[in-house]
């Protein structure tokens, strides 16, 4: 029998009074990958965090820890310097004095059997393509290259079993196969929220959270999106069936109702003829009239029982359709619409860039990690200042950063889209939101109590609603936190849109259903 990292029993979890989990009883394998998947809002975030610590106040059951483990969360703080980040700053410290012959007896106690150490840092950040100077100060790398250093830390606690959220956010192709490689040579094995299918498809196990209940596939992504096809395949099936059966139930209620009228009928015939005795008529109509209650009430239960199931079904069939989403602005612009001339960014490439984009067009900007394609998009939309060259343009455009931050996290959805089109009613947003996934309650919870992709999903809505006519998206990652079919239906939105797309992405396949084959390099 394989070594369990971790086995959770009965795992209930309730938040904001609302319960995201019940019962929930699974099992982590050491020493192997795993992913754990499912829709935005479905409480993927909080299971890991409670896998992490497990808050009594928050859940009910066992969670059973068979060695050791470390958590990173999907925002995680940034530290002041590398060797913060790596957790080793004292070791570093002590080596340096070493280093610089200012050091004391117990220094050389402290890392008698530490030798190593110094070169397996250097080692390990060389992989990541990361600065190997360990006093490097943190503020000066990219979000791709903070979030390596993160992963860096983890890598090097060999024996603990890993629990990762999102970990590929804002890596580039290269650094997610730098990712890849690590997660699979790491020998305690882990356990990753992602979206990223690529990803997904080394991972050894798939755990799929829907629906209060949590899934188990063995074997990668592939496997799972066959099962899970099959499954929603004859849940439509059994929806249709259901169906059949209840509109049978009905057509049998309107045959007895039918065939009692006309008993009723024959009975006043025979009483009005006198044929037969009035007590013995009485006798069969009050027996008659018990009888058709009965059955009428027996008809009915049935009929609610059929139509109950049916609004299940639809429900659970409901939650794994399709959502929508489109951008609805109309073109309006023709023509040139933005150049850059020699533009010099404030920090980062030292590259003197050129660009022109057209009415309509659509690029995909690519890029290593800190090579400043962020800061070109802030640029281009008037939140930096150039060093040199000039920008002209004559679009009316949006930007969506990396973190699509909101001023107030204590506001709800509804009272942060009204500020982007006034004209719209609670209702015409709540019902927008729902085609999103946001339904009931959770449109009236403050954002801090959404899920990353929700916090997106409102900002995107936002956006794609806007008063004014947009003839420019810039997306900085805009894929980030998304669950899978929420990325797909985002690439369609992108795809349909008839204004121009500046993007920044990492994720191929989103960049592909995006539709953008032409591609502007910044290095």
């Amino acid at each position: 029998m394989s070594r369990q990292a971790c086995i959770i029993r009965s795992l209930s979890v309730t938040f904001t009074q609302h319960c995201l989990f019940q019962q929930l009883s699974f099992q982590l394998p050491f020493a192997q990958c795993a992913a754990l998947i499912g829709r935005n809002g479905q409480g993927k975030s909080l299971l890991m965090s409670m896998l992490n610590h497990f808050d009594p106040a928050l859940a009910t059951g066992e969670i059973d820890w068979r060695c050791q483990y470390a958590y990173l969360a999907q925002f995680h703080t940034p530290a002041a310097t590398i060797a913060e980040a790596l957790d080793v700053q004292e070791l570093y410290q002590i080596f340096q004095r070493i280093e610089h012959n200012q050091a004391s007896f117990s220094d050389f106690d402290r890392v008698e059997q530490l030798w190593h150490l110094p070169q397996q840092w250097q080692q390990i950040l060389n992989d990541a393509s990361l600065p190997i100077d360990l006093s490097f100060p943190c503020d000066q790398l990219s979000e791709g290259q903070k979030t390596k250093l993160a992963l860096c830390r983890l890598f090097l606690l060999k024996d603990h079993y890993l629990l990762l959220d999102e970990p590929s956010n804002h890596l580039d192709a290269a650094n997610r196969q730098w990712l890849i490689r690590s997660l699979q040579q790491h020998p305690a094995g882990c356990l990753v929220i992602s979206h990223e299918r690529n990803l997904l498809r080394q991972m050894q196990h798939i755990y799929a959270l829907q629906d209060n209940a949590i899934h188990y596939y063995q074997g990668n992504y592939d496997h799972y999106l066959t099962q899970h096809q099959l499954q929603v395949e004859a849940l439509a099936r059994n929806v249709n069936q259901q169906k059949r059966e209840l509109k049978q139930l009905k057509i049998q209620q309107h045959d007895s109702l039918m065939k009692a009228q006309k008993r009723q009928q024959t009975g006043k015939k025979i009483r009005e003829s006198g044929s037969q005795a009035k007590i013995l008529l009485d006798y069969q109509k009050e027996q008659a009239t018990q009888s058709q209650s009965a059955l009428k009430q027996q008809q009915q239960r049935q009929i609610q029982q059929s139509r109950q199931q049916l609004q299940e079904k639809q429900l659970q069939l409901e939650k794994t359709q399709s959502q929508r989403f489109q951008f609805s602005f109309p073109q309006h612009k023709t023509g040139e619409i933005l150049r850059l001339k020699d533009v010099m960014l404030p920090f980062a490439s030292q590259q003197k860039i050129t660009l022109a984009l057209s009415a309509g067009e659509k690029i995909h900007m690519v890029g290593n990690n800190g090579v400043g394609k962020s800061t070109l998009l802030k640029t281009i939309a008037g939140l930096l200042k150039s060093k040199s060259g000039d920008i002209f343009c004559k679009a009316k455009l949006l930007y969506l950063d990396q973190n699509f931050y909101f001023g107030d996290q204590q506001l709800n959805a509804l009272a942060q889209l009204k500020p982007f089109n006034p004209q719209y009613s609670d209702s015409e947003w709540r019902n927008l939101l729902g085609q999103l996934g946001i339904r009931g309650d959770k449109a009236l919870y403050p954002l801090h109590q959404l899920s990353g992709g929700e916090k997106l999903k409102v900002a995107l809505l936002g956006l794609s609603q806007h008063a004014e006519a947009v003839d420019l998206l810039l997306l900085d990652e805009p894929e980030n936190h998304l669950d899978i079919e929420s990325r797909e239906l985002l690439a369609a939105a992108i795809s349909s849109f008839t204004g121009a797309v500046i993007l920044v992405s990492h994720d191929q396949n989103f960049v592909e259903e995006c539709g953008i084959n032409t591609t502007f390099i910044l290095s």
